[in-house]
């Protein structure tokens, strides 16, 4: 199983999780939930750079750093090892920010296997041109990969043919024991959904230093929506008849998708004539920048999420908040779409600060408990598809600079404390006011 370490990196003071098939981070508001996500991504994303790197260095060119077309010089020049470490070096700053104002003591560590991890610390030495310079470690198993691929493809007028960067993905994805690809859904998405029909301009029109001010997490998310969102010219429904035949999902499966979108949106998604529409049920439809903020939120949770479910290519989501704006039931929904993707071999990490999203998941690993003789009546209230194996589920707990394993291992859920904690304060707060105004009749009645 994998596991993260994080040491003195922004609010997070020491943080150590194994990292499961599906996993929450709750905890309040700048606790560093959003920190041990972004780290998350950034190791996940390696062997996506590595191959990027091998190619580039293939095909003698410099390859983007996260997508921009700046490029960075660390292909073809020097080695596959040099070049790695050059890269995750710039990915660290576009994802974390400047290493300047952090503690020398800060690392971050993630373990894919026993022998295959990459480490990110900081030296502070004369040696080097800047202060708290980051300092790349990659284990034995690791280092000996990048040192034999080094320069290892041929090349052909097409580029470098199939049959050996399969070959290197497969090797890579075994030692890396990760064949997920990662797509990251940050917060905040509704002014990029507001500015939708605008921002393909927009960001064109951008320069280098414009692009470098995203963080790499945040652009990845704009660039993926700019590349696949012209597919949903016929809707949802449209990107399920040209898959259909082409994929394992079963109909049932995609029906149960479509529904819950369905309730989510009050409508289902349209790219068309180069605007983006919710179509309601009646045929008529509203453009996305004058749709609800609850839409605005959640429409590319959901479209990304039914789009990968649809390719059936394995996925790493990593959902920043995925309540934004929804309705305690809007909530419900978007957390059992989230678990049907989670159980059709995708993985999930989830941020959330809500009690409703906590609680629906809680149903779905209650449901999956339930002795089998009652599988029947069980899925006719929560459908099957649903249903959380507590044993690829954690969740964990994120306050005053540590995180903490929130499940109780009795019953294997979350725990109800975690799930009431606010409730309790504001429950506390009003049983004082209760008092109070109990005290002070009495005291009048004596």
């Amino acid at each position: 199983m994998h596991k993260l370490i994080i040491n003195k990196l922004g609010p997070v003071e020491k943080c150590e999780l194994e990292c499961s098939h599906f996993m929450t981070l709750t905890g309040f508001q700048a606790s560093g939930k959003s920190t041990i996500a972004k780290a998350i991504y950034y190791f996940r994303t390696i062997k996506e750079d590595i191959v990027e790197l091998a190619k580039a260095q293939a095909l003698k060119v410099s390859p983007p750093i996260n997508g921009l077309e700046d490029g960075f010089d660390v292909g073809y020049g020097v080695d596959l090892k040099k070049g790695l470490e050059n890269y995750l070096r710039e990915k660290f700053l576009r994802t974390f920010g400047s290493s300047w104002g952090m503690s020398n003591e800060m690392y971050l560590e993630y373990f894919f296997t026993k022998n295959c991890f990459v480490k990110i610390s900081l030296k502070n030495d004369t040696k080097y041109a800047t202060p708290n310079y980051i300092w790349i470690t990659f284990s034995f198993e690791l280092k000996r990969f990048l040192q034999e691929k080094n320069h290892c493809f041929s090349v052909t007028p097409l580029g470098v043919p199939d049959d050996e960067m399969g070959k290197f993905k497969a090797e890579l994805y075994e030692i890396f024991d990760d064949s997920c690809s990662v797509v990251y859904i940050p917060a905040g998405r509704s002014m990029i959904t507001l500015l939708s029909q605008q921002f393909g301009y927009i960001y064109a029109t951008m320069d280098d230093m414009q692009k470098r001010s995203l963080d790499s997490c945040t652009k990845d998310y704009l660039e993926r929506i700019l590349r696949v969102k012209t597919e949903f010219s016929e809707g949802l429904q449209g990107l399920t008849v040209y898959s259909t035949g082409k994929t394992i999902l079963s109909p049932k499966i995609m029906s149960q998708a479509l529904d819950l979108i369905k309730k989510i949106l009050r409508g289902t998604y349209r790219y068309s004539n180069g605007e983006e529409q919710i179509v309601l049920d009646d045929g008529k439809y509203v453009k996305i920048n004058f749709s609800s903020s609850g839409q605005q939120e959640s429409v590319w949770i959901l479209n990304l999420l039914f789009y990968y479910l649809l390719q059936q290519k394995p996925i790493l989501f990593i959902i920043e908040e995925p309540e934004s704006h929804l309705f305690p039931e809007s909530q419900k929904y978007i957390t059992e779409l989230i678990a049907l993707v989670s159980n059709c071999k995708h993985s999930v990490v989830l941020t959330t600060h809500s009690p409703y999203v906590l609680g629906t998941l809680n149903n779905l690993l209650y449901a999956y408990t339930i002795p089998e003789q009652y599988t029947k009546r069980v899925s006719e209230i929560v459908p099957k598809s649903f249903w959380l194996d507590d044993k690829k589920f954690d969740s964990w707990f994120v306050k005053n600079g540590t995180v903490e394993n929130c499940m109780d291992q009795e019953i294997h859920m979350i725990q109800n404390e975690r799930i009431d904690e606010i409730s309790k304060v504001i429950n506390n707060e009003f049983d004082r006011l209760l008092d109070l105004q109990s005290a002070d009749e009495e005291s009048v009645m004596l």
